[in-house]
């Protein structure tokens, strides 16, 4: 941290102290014991919150009340409801639990929203997570999840959302450690167990393993299929087909001259690994073709990151198909 930066920070904290007395928060013998800390605490940093010259120089456009505030939201808090807003606000989670039924995320946020702010309640906070996560705003999710044990400190559930949030964030140290919190509460929890098995494992592939990343390839964790390919016959190809941003997608791909070169190179090594080695693994699929190659074509990975960019809803529900349970927990929000 250069000096100067010290002196600001310096500033924002003798301002603190100041703003405390003047606001009658410590009064008595603390305001006494503050003043002398503030004389002392003035003459050791050398820089002084009542001179006018250091204001102009280290005075920063926010309080550190106001920084602090930002960065560490007040924490939620256990209220004393009356009998009418519990009902009030069981009322606004359930119409949010039936939005997030019909997909309509950004509905039943506000929904939970409004419910938090009737009667702040664990299972709220973690509806609205696990909506959060829909739309793909893990951070959010991890927030709300965090508050939900905030007030319920053996909420399961709060555990499970907060580590599929991780997950999803590619943070696998923090989502191991959620679903480990989950399954310690839950030891029967059978779907806590299986998300802490992937995580672990997609841990021990490290980061260098390119199909690690693709649902099915070799190295994925959690995968049912068997040689690492999913199970198949678990998806819902309908859903997939009749998206139309899927559809058109698929279209792009057919008149792509790139494309049509990848998936020719593809095709070869597909009948060059069938053809020539006869190395059929049990699901099917040739046991020798190089994935790591395949998924490292410029014109995939490109094709790849440019639909993700432009339909993460459609990306979101591709990866649902392939991954199992969905929501950390594979339930939906709580009743």
């Amino acid at each position: 941290m250069s000096k100067d930066q010290q002196d600001r920070l310096s500033y924002a904290i003798l301002e603190h102290f100041q703003s405390l007395m003047s606001s009658k928060a410590v009064d008595g013998e603390a305001a006494e014991s503050m003043s002398v800390a503030l004389q002392c605490l003035t003459e050791a940093l050398g820089v002084d919150a009542t001179n006018p010259e250091h204001t102009s120089k280290f005075k920063v456009d926010q309080s550190l009340q106001s920084i602090f505030d930002t960065a560490y939201p007040p924490r939620p808090t256990k209220k004393q409801a009356s009998q009418d807003e519990e009902v009030q606000a069981n009322k606004l989670k359930d119409e949010g639990n039936e939005l997030m039924r019909q997909n309509k995320y950004e509905e039943a946020i506000e929904k939970y929203s409004e419910a938090i702010d009737v009667v702040p309640v664990a299972t709220y906070y973690c509806n609205r997570a696990a909506a959060y996560s829909k739309l793909t705003q893990h951070e959010d999710a991890v927030k709300d999840a965090k508050a939900a044990l905030e007030l319920d400190p053996s909420y399961s559930k709060a555990y499970a959302r907060m580590g599929f949030a991780y997950l999803n964030m590619n943070k696998l140290t923090e989502a191991e450690d959620a679903y480990s919190n989950a399954l310690r509460l839950d030891p029967g929890n059978q779907s806590y167990k299986d998300n802490l098995d992937a995580v672990k494992e997609k841990i021990n592939a490290g980061p260098t393993n390119v199909t690690a990343q693709i649902p099915g390839m070799p190295g994925m964790p959690g995968m049912g299929g068997p040689g690492g390919f999913p199970n198949l016959a678990g998806m819902d190809f309908s859903q997939i087909l009749n998206n139309p941003a899927f559809m058109n997608m698929a279209q792009q791909f057919m008149n792509d001259p790139n494309m049509q070169q990848a998936f020719t190179q593809m095709a070869d090594q597909f009948l060059q690994a069938g053809g020539v080695s006869g190395g059929v693994g049990p699901n099917g699929i040739p046991e020798n073709i190089d994935f790591n190659a395949m998924m490292n074509n410029p014109a995939l990975r490109s094709m790849a990151e440019n639909f993700e960019a432009q339909n993460p809803d459609m990306m979101n529900q591709l990866r649902d198909q392939f991954r199992r349970p969905e929501d950390g927990d594979g339930n939906p929000p709580q009743s």
